[in-house]
């Protein structure tokens, strides 16, 4: 018997070695993009915030340390708030933002509006440790483009790879940054809050103060 191929067919090993269409050698990477903060969110924008359960608004300055670790706000007793952007899950503007439905917080933030609309001006971030239990947090811009911009920056911030698997020097600069951002009025860190963040082993912590000449 003849082991020669019919006409029109092919060996195995001849097929092997046809290429497919469309077809491209490797795998497809993932494509790791550098963290980049618009320059807005490192100098800060005015802000007002607020709560479902308050009727008072609240003047802020909101901003985005220069590694991108923390979202702060300063409100005008220089009190500082923040949340780490590990933490954000989401951040919305225009009719996806959560809108005030007290009548009167409404008019509180609508006050001085040049014609924008106030649904297009907020900014809601969504944040939590998981998709399931999540928080809000609500902030009005005074311009329709600030809004935009913020979102934007904030949810690519918050859904990069590389900002999400941060090396471990960068995580110990976290601490430190936590610690800068949290002074009080006259801009120095107040060891409550040292004992705050390293509250798993105070008595390490009273030694390295000690070794410091800084009081526990």
């Amino acid at each position: 018997l003849s082991t020669k191929p019919p006409p029109g067919h092919s060996t195995l090993s001849n097929f092997q070695c046809m290429p497919m269409a469309g077809a491209q050698p490797g795998v497809h990477a993932l494509q790791l993009k550098p963290i980049c903060l618009p320059d807005n969110l490192k100098r800060g924008n005015k802000f007002m915030k607020w709560d479902d359960d308050s009727t008072s608004v609240t003047p802020i300055t909101l901003k985005v340390d220069p590694v991108g670790l923390f979202l702060y706000w300063t409100d005008q007793n220089k009190e500082t708030d923040l949340l780490e952007i590990s933490l954000v899950k989401d951040a919305r503007t225009g009719k996806y933002a959560r809108n005030p439905k007290d009548t009167k917080l409404r008019e509180l933030l609508d006050v001085g509006n040049q014609g924008s609309r106030l649904e297009n001006r907020m900014v809601t971030v969504v944040y939590g440790p998981d998709l399931v239990n999540i928080s809000y947090l609500n902030f009005m811009a005074f311009q329709e483009d600030v809004a935009k911009e913020w979102t934007n920056a904030l949810f690519n911030l918050a859904t990069n790879l590389m900002a999400q698997n941060r090396s471990r020097d960068t995580l110990l600069h976290k601490s430190y940054t936590k610690l800068k951002l949290q002074t009080n009025q006259d801009g120095r860190i107040p060891v409550k809050n040292i004992f705050r963040l390293f509250s798993a082993d105070r008595k390490r912590v009273e030694t390295a103060l000690d070794a410091c000449g800084l009081p526990p």
